[in-house]
């Protein structure tokens, strides 16, 4: 019923030429639609001007002397745009035949002869029968063309969901795959992160992350404090794009569903948003923020979030047990009294950050504090305003004092530097290999 009401009150509606212009182009596109109704008349007006004239000489002639010209104008008019400009030419040779005839005889005599009559009923009977198949054909043909192009948008629908099947029946397949194998790999994850030390778990936590759940775009961010994180390792320059120190708190939509320690997933595909990200938690205290940028909209599944929850699990077992190691081994690790670390604590931290950088995983810049020989303890006090919760102060190459600036490059540096010798002490960039 609506769209019967519609086909019949089309004028009422917009349409498609008009939307979205100004009122010049509606005027222009009004105007347009006006000439081309009024066109058709104009053209039978010029048609039956020609038609007069050609009946007008049959008379003289004796080879088409009784050929009917109005017949075959009404009958043209009827076969191009059917009954309408049919009864319309119609209407125009009945003017013209009585014209014609009332210049042999009079008008009177015209109108009461039954013969003009008879022509008249011919007339009209053959432009309405043709002008009406006319029609017809027209409402065929335009019938046909609606239900071939409905037909051909329920095949563009059926193309798109058989589509979306594939891409379904292709998850469906590898999560299949990756079931087969799951133990195997959950093995894998938890031998890997066990083989390296306290202080390179979470380096290889992103490596790992990235080889389960099959995107090449890892980062993981340490939470430095109830606002900010700071990005400790990456697997590409890709995941590094929000930069090395966020605010995840003010990512509203990822910050609610983390902290209610659920996986976010960026439904709305926003581009300066990961993919999908979880938080790892020890005591109830956010520890770890884990980001995905380079998963494909189809693996947005609950299922890829049940496996993001299940690897960060285990990435969570790994760094709460290397940092119970390393704080039970705190009073050996730390200069007393300080927040320097000793020689052989320093060393294999520099160490794991060398290795994580060769591979991509992280960047650094190891800078020696030229402290001349002044307490660790009272260069330690000075410094701590001017260094990030994620830098490491520690002991180099006997007896010499080194801050190491986690995720920072060379020219990052150089403001950290600056305010190191604000505070009074001078420092260089040490480039020793480890």
């Amino acid at each position: 019923q609506v769209v019967l009401f519609m086909k019949r009150h089309s004028s009422s509606f917009l349409t498609e030429e008009d939307s979205g212009g100004g009122l010049a182009v509606k005027a222009a596109n009004h105007t347009r639609r006006i000439l081309k109704a009024v066109f058709p008349y104009l053209e039978n007006l010029i048609g039956f001007a020609v038609f007069y004239l050609l009946e007008s000489r049959a008379a003289e002639s004796q080879f088409v002397a009784r050929l009917d010209f109005y017949l075959l104008y009404v009958l043209l008019f009827a076969v191009v745009y059917g009954q309408r400009q049919a009864i319309f030419s119609g209407f125009l040779a009945v003017v013209g035949y009585i014209i014609g005839q009332m210049g042999s005889r009079g008008g009177f005599d015209v109108l009461v002869d039954y013969n003009t009559y008879v022509w008249m009923a011919q007339l009209f009977i053959v432009g309405l029968v043709v002008g009406y198949l006319k029609d017809q054909l027209q409402f065929i043909t335009g019938e046909n063309r609606s239900r071939v192009r409905y037909l051909h948008g329920q095949l563009k629908d059926m193309e798109e969901i058989n589509d979306s099947n594939v891409r379904m029946k292709h998850n469906f397949e590898s999560q299949i795959v990756n079931h087969k194998d799951s133990l195997g790999k959950i093995y894998d994850v938890s031998s890997t992160l066990e083989q390296y030390g306290p202080e390179e778990v979470l380096f290889y936590a992103a490596q790992v992350l990235s080889k389960l759940m099959d995107c090449e775009d890892v980062a993981v961010y340490t939470v430095a404090n109830g606002d900010y994180a700071r990005l400790f390792s990456s697997t590409s320059r890709h995941a590094r794009k929000m930069g090395n120190s966020i605010k995840y708190t003010a990512m509203e939509e990822m910050y609610g569903e983390i902290r209610e320690r659920r996986v976010y997933i960026n439904r709305n595909m926003e581009e300066n948003m990961p993919m999908m990200a979880s938080a790892v938690y020890s005591e109830d205290k956010m520890q770890l923020i884990l980001m995905l940028w380079g998963i494909p909209w189809e693996r947005m599944t609950l299922g890829e979030a049940n496996r993001l929850t299940i690897v960060g699990f285990l990435i969570q077992n790994a760094v709460v047990r290397a940092n119970r190691y390393l704080e039970a081994l705190r009073n050996r690790r730390y200069v007393e009294g300080t927040n320097v670390l000793e020689e052989s604590a320093f060393t294999l931290l520099a160490k794991a950050f060398f290795d994580a950088r060769e591979k991509g995983l992280t960047e650094y810049v190891l800078l020696e504090i030229l402290a001349q020989g002044e307490n660790y303890e009272k260069v330690a006090g000075t410094l701590r305003s001017s260094i990030r919760q994620t830098d490491y102060l520690g002991i180099l190459n006997g007896n010499r004092l080194y801050v190491l600036l986690s995720n920072t490059n060379r020219e990052n540096a150089d403001g950290i530097m600056e305010r190191f010798r604000n505070a009074g002490y001078d420092c260089r960039v040490d480039e020793t290999v480890m």
